[in-house]
């Protein structure tokens, strides 16, 4: 039977592991899906130097709709096949059939894993992950309609004084939501919710492209952090609720955020 390697790319393509690029090397054949996190248009060449091997592109289509046919059928084969997705596998939760579809067909998986954007957003801007309550992702309206998961999770983990990280989704046609359009919808669910969530004056961390050259970090209020120019996805949005003090010293000490913009959220400063 063939075996599967499902490989996490990381954030960015050159934070692949060791352990990825070895097995790159001597796998069979090697797919890359490249939908669920925009990747610089070098990646493939760059993987392909690495390991001397063609990539082949696996797309949304293939995976959800065809049952990543192509990919099993190398693993019915015989062949060792390596899956490359962004990010640690299995955080975008998309993939787990296709390690369930290989498993019930006798193939055996490996997982090798990669940096989340999850744990490289929270450690970029120095909040403690104790601290974090569930995550969520901010959907585009599907038919009209709006979910209210991710102003249900904030408004609880604000409860409890903890903070948030909120995702951004990809639409239908694959355009990557930016944080001015994630805070649009966010306005649009306080304003059907009415719970005093999101409003203008609450803080937000808008971050982009976390493990690129040109990362940015920018901590304002809602209602300016609209109109902030973040540049290319991907981007997500942090949440925070009551802040510690060493969280307060490297907002203001080491990205120099006003203490004035933050003192609403510090017992003591």
């Amino acid at each position: 039977m063939g075996k599967l390697y499902i490989i996490g790319l990381g954030i960015y393509p050159t934070y692949i592991t060791y352990e990825g690029i070895e097995v790159l090397k001597k796998v069979d054949v090697a797919f890359l899906e490249n939908y669920t996190s925009p990747i610089p248009n070098w990646t493939i060449e760059f993987l392909k130097n690495l390991s001397g091997k063609n990539i082949r592109i696996l797309t949304r289509e293939d995976i959800e709709n065809r049952n990543a046919e192509p990919l099993i059928k190398e693993l019915d084969s015989g062949k060792n096949v390596a899956f490359i997705v962004p990010g640690d596998p299995f955080i975008a939760t998309t993939h787990n059939y296709i390690r369930i579809l290989a498993k019930l067909k006798g193939h055996e998986v490996k997982i090798i894993h990669g940096v989340s954007i999850i744990s490289a957003a929270i450690s970029l801007c120095g909040l403690s992950p104790y601290k974090f309550g569930p995550v969520a992702t901010i959907t585009y309206p599907r038919q009209g309609i709006y979910s209210n998961r991710p102003y249900e999770i904030t408004m609880d983990n604000l409860s409890r004084g903890l903070h948030t990280l909120l995702l951004l989704d990809i639409s239908d046609t694959g355009n990557y939501m930016t944080i001015s359009e994630a805070i649009e919808i966010l306005e649009k669910l306080e304003e059907l919710n009415e719970g005093n969530v999101f409003t203008k004056d609450r803080v937000l961390i808008g971050i982009a492209r976390v493990g690129y050259p040109d990362c940015k970090i920018h901590v304002d209020y809602l209602e300016n952090l609209k109109g902030y120019n973040f540049g290319e996805p991907p981007h997500v949005i942090i949440v925070p609720a009551k802040l510690h003090f060493i969280e307060f010293d490297v907002l203001t000490k080491y990205y120099n955020v006003p203490e004035e913009l933050l003192k609403k959220l510090v017992d003591k400063i």
